[in-house]
């Protein structure tokens, strides 16, 4: 057991610390809403609960203290609503908000920065119909919050996967955001952890078992 290990709460998924470390962001269950706690108070907070049946998979902190979610707008099944309509949301810190969608599908979860606000997500063939079956791409945009409603800006592919020898998932920035990992899912339900030096494109196996879920 890790030590100075504390219960905070008996129910939830998916925790995300704050980039001050005095908040965790959570979801109370898949497929539905968004949670906050304060760690100095363990007051519990519900971030989508304005919204009727939230189906929402993740929830995020920005560095401006408000959130980034993942979901679809609506539950379809487990398989379709997962995949095909997986979906990126802004959602403001201000009490009352309700989440914005941002436009744009995406597969899995996201890197979202501690200290700026680039975003890196992974698209499939499931979310963008334009890639080739079982390929899959990795994408690093910035949020602009500058005016309404938010969007994700200057786009760029830092990387690319032909098959479904390797689908692509972001997982986090580090080194001031000029590297990134991500998760290398292979066949027979293997993964490699991945990293990747944004600034030259090049990328290095993290894993020390090959052949193993990493």
């Amino acid at each position: 057991m890790l030590p100075n290990f504390e219960v905070l709460t008996h129910f939830g998924e998916r925790a995300d610390i704050s980039p001050d470390n005095l908040r965790v962001a959570f979801m109370a269950k898949s497929f539905g809403d968004a949670m906050v706690i304060d760690l100095n108070t363990r007051e519990i907070r519900c971030l989508t609960c304005n919204v009727p049946a939230a189906v929402f998979l993740r929830v995020m902190h920005l560095v401006t203290g408000d959130y980034i979610l993942i979901g679809p707008d609506h539950f379809e099944n487990i398989r379709v609503s997962r995949t095909r309509d997986n979906e990126l949301w802004f959602l403001s810190k201000e009490r009352g908000s309700r989440p914005i969608k941002l436009g744009q599908r995406m597969s899995e979860g996201a890197a979202i920065s501690k200290k700026s606000l680039k975003i890196s997500y992974s698209e499939t063939s499931q979310q963008n119909p334009d890639l080739a079956s079982e390929s899959s791409r990795l994408v690093v945009a910035e949020l602009d919050l500058s005016h309404e409603p938010s969007a994700l800006i200057n786009k760029k592919i830092v990387y690319e996967s032909k098959d479904r020898s390797c689908t692509l998932e972001a997982q986090d920035f580090y080194d001031n955001d000029d590297k990134m990992t991500f998760t290398c899912y292979e066949p027979r339900g293997q993964a490699s952890v991945m990293g990747i030096d944004l600034r030259t494109g090049v990328v290095t196996n993290f894993s020390k078992a090959p052949g193993s879920y990493n």
